[in-house]
């Protein structure tokens, strides 16, 4: 975190999502330092230090492994997704997530292209590996506890493939293949990108 010193996006992740009664006189280093403490407590109340630990990441790890669950996961499929992450650590592979890729961009796609997958940022799964240098979101509460608590499973890719939001998990690259062609097919992912 010191290496992204001056970059404003270094805070992402730190702030528990929620709504917060500030003090509007209060200066900004007081409320920013008001909203980190309070945010850490509620992090530390699902014992996120000890967890982490168990699933082989450190508290800032887990909280950003917790931050692409947020921006990946399907509601009911957090738990899942955490699972694709860390079997992705492990294997060693690269986590190639697109929400990565946009959260450097100026605008959101749901696919990605070729040219912004290949942009080297401190944020791109597709172009590094290992997590991301910083979150890419604010993680709900129910999103760390499913990196603390992730699903069994030998899953390494999900795609969903329909506009219902059907989420398949897949433990080979052939059967992702197939389930991203029907992405494809329903017109969930562009065949162009």
């Amino acid at each position: 975190m010191a290496g992204r010193a001056g970059d404003a996006k270094r805070l992402e992740g730190l702030i528990a999502p929620g709504e917060y009664i500030i003090d509007p006189h209060a200066g900004a280093e007081d409320i920013l330092t008001d909203l980190i403490t309070r945010s850490t407590k509620q992090y530390d109340s699902t014992d996120i230090v000890g967890r982490a630990k168990n699933v082989g990441l450190t508290p800032y790890e887990l909280l950003t492994a917790a931050s692409l669950v947020e921006r990946e996961a399907p509601a009911g499929e957090f738990d899942k997704v955490a699972r694709v992450i860390l079997n992705r650590l492990k294997e060693p592979m690269r986590l190639e997530f697109d929400s990565t890729v946009n959260y450097g961009l100026p605008t959101v796609e749901v696919a990605t292209t070729d040219e912004d997958r290949a942009r080297v940022t401190p944020w791109n799964t597709y172009a590094m590996d290992g997590l991301p240098q910083t979150p890419i979101a604010s993680p709900s509460i129910e999103a760390i506890e499913a990196m603390e608590n992730p699903a069994e499973g030998n899953w390494l890719f999900f795609v969903t493939v329909d506009k219902d939001g059907t989420t398949i998990f897949n433990d080979t690259f052939e059967q992702h293949l197939d389930d991203t062609q029907r992405a494809v097919d329903s017109g969930v992912l562009d065949s162009q990108r």
